[in-house]
């Protein structure tokens, strides 16, 4: 087996992550709320395009 195939191999048996655009999360929003675990973030594009999240 090449080292290529191994790589291969060992990506393919892990899951792939979810990925999810911004652009979906957001929409025309500038901020979201989040609920995770009982509790509330907020996500926030800044003005230069960065993501904040706050508890």
């Amino acid at each position: 087996m090449t080292d290529m195939e191994k790589a291969q191999g060992s990506t393919q048996s892990q899951p792939l992550e979810r990925t999810i655009d911004s652009k979906v999360l957001f929409g025309s929003e500038r901020e979201i709320t989040i609920s995770h675990r009982e509790s509330l973030y907020r996500l926030t594009i800044t003005k230069l395009g960065k993501l904040i999240l706050t508890k």
